[in-house]
């Protein structure tokens, strides 16, 4: 059973064509030790329209911490294309505004909401605006990559030099 899948943005970059905003333990602390970044960050300025990246439903709209104004959708996906698809979450951070509630049922390519500089990337500029984007296995996960994937199990591609496009655009 294949499920489609689709971007979040219209042109997806990694923030700066940067390694420290893909997923893992790509970043570091001021000591030199490594730390973990929990999803990919894609270049994105305020007000750029987000989409669903798959069929699902809303589980959570909120504004809150760190992450800011955020939205996760619940949807499913079959990793290894044997008829038996997961759940997982969609979890979109940094938001200007959300054009879901809980509970509403998206279809991959419906407008979700709108990136922003909410959470701690306020007062973020130029090219370190963003979009977060994480893959979760629960609709809320803690610190660390537990509970998460790459992004790249779904997309199949990083897109560090040249923007992936939307295919519903």
């Amino acid at each position: 059973m294949t499920i489609a899948i689709d971007w979040p943005l219209d042109a997806n970059r990694i923030r700066r064509g940067m390694l420290n905003h893909t997923f893992g333990m790509v970043r570091r602390n001021s000591d030199g030790s490594r730390r973990p970044h929990q999803g990919w960050d894609f270049e994105a300025k305020p007000g750029t329209p987000c989409y669903a990246v798959a069929d699902g439903q809303v589980v959570a709209v909120r504004n809150a911490g760190a992450y800011g104004l955020q939205v996760v959708i619940r949807f499913l996906f079959d990793f290894d294309d044997d008829g038996d698809a997961d759940p997982l979450f969609a979890f979109y951070a940094h938001l200007s505004r959300a054009d879901v509630k809980t509970g509403d049922h998206v279809e991959r390519g419906q407008k979700i909401g709108e990136t922003g500089n909410s959470g701690n990337a306020r007062g973020m500029r130029g090219a370190d605006q963003h979009l977060h984007f994480e893959l979760r296995t629960v609709p809320i996960a803690g610190r660390g990559l537990g509970n998460r994937y790459s992004p790249m199990a779904i997309f199949r591609h990083c897109p560090l030099d040249a923007p992936a496009e939307r295919l519903a655009a």
